[in-house]
């Protein structure tokens, strides 16, 4: 769905904050004025990045109003509920390394996720070298381009299709295919990354694929890494195109050191935020059910 995004020239500082954070890169600046891209304006979901980060409130989403969708966030992280307030996906990094002990950090934070059934099954591996990132990223875009090129012939869709699953197939046909029609050529001639964000470290999270509920635990693992992460002041997002490349690039798994027997399942990528987020998005539960007595 094409959902109308407008930008009030009479607001707008041309600060160029959106379209650094937006996920989809819909808005473009030059020296003199920030505009939308309107042929990305499609790519919007309506996550409130950009209104959530716009100093002057100068962006209005179709659908999004400031008033009632959005709230001021505290200045202060001294509660929990402040910690989950503040948190979001952060796209966004400045050029500085995160250092090894406050990575050590978010790991030992890990180590407190109950998993479902003793002992902790979850593994991670610790990408510190920013250039090996950069150097992942290529082989992610070919995987992609691949995918890409065998959608759109009909005997390996349907294969692609048996072998995801109806439920994941879904999801590469409603937001992958969308998003990489559009960005891949960027992608490819090196002037976008859509994967990796130029993140300054990166965490994988895998497990045996013989263990017991192990994509289970790796997903709450996840959750508590990226608490701990933020809690560090250290911005971070879950990225979900990261793992499927890395499951079917043998070579990147080579770089990565997968063991061969482990699937990976989550990865999230860090570094220390570029911009701060002014207010925060309000969301609903698509349904609450209560039964009581």
């Amino acid at each position: 769905m094409k959902r109308e995004i407008t930008i009030d020239s009479t607001l707008c500082k041309n600060c160029r904050v959106c379209v650094e954070i937006c996920p989809n890169i819909i808005f473009q600046a030059d020296n003199d004025h920030t505009s939308v891209r309107p042929e990305r304006a499609g790519l919007c979901f309506m996550c409130g990045q950009c209104m959530a980060a716009c100093p002057e409130k100068a962006i209005q989403v179709e659908g999004l109003d400031y008033s009632k969708d959005f709230f001021d966030l505290p200045e202060v992280i001294n509660s929990f509920d402040a910690l989950i307030q503040t948190r979001r996906s952060v796209r966004a990094f400045k050029d500085i390394p995160v250092p090894k002990d406050v990575l050590e950090q978010i790991i030992a934070a890990v180590t407190y996720a109950p998993s479902s059934f003793p002992p902790l099954k979850t593994e991670v591996t610790v990408i510190q070298d920013k250039q090996l990132i950069r150097d992942s990223l290529p082989h992610m875009v070919d995987l992609y381009g691949n995918l890409m090129k065998g959608l759109k012939n009909p005997v390996a869709r349907r294969i692609i299709r048996r072998k995801t699953g109806e439920k994941r197939f879904r999801v590469i046909q409603n937001h992958i295919v969308p998003m990489f029609d559009i960005k891949l050529p960027f992608m490819i001639n090196g002037t976008e990354d859509a994967i990796t964000r130029n993140a300054q470290a990166m965490i994988l999270f895998h497990g045996n694929k013989q263990s017991d509920n192990y994509a289970t635990d790796i997903y709450i693992a996840l959750t508590y890494a990226l608490l701990k992460a933020h809690a560090l002041g250290v911005g971070a997002t879950a990225i979900d195109l990261i793992p499927p490349a890395v499951e079917r690039t043998p070579l990147l798994r080579e770089m990565f050191k997968i063991p061969k027997e482990n699937e990976v399942v989550a990865a999230m990528i860090l570094g220390y935020p570029k911009f701060k987020y002014k207010r925060a998005i309000k969301r609903q539960l698509e349904s609450v059910t209560w039964i009581s007595q």
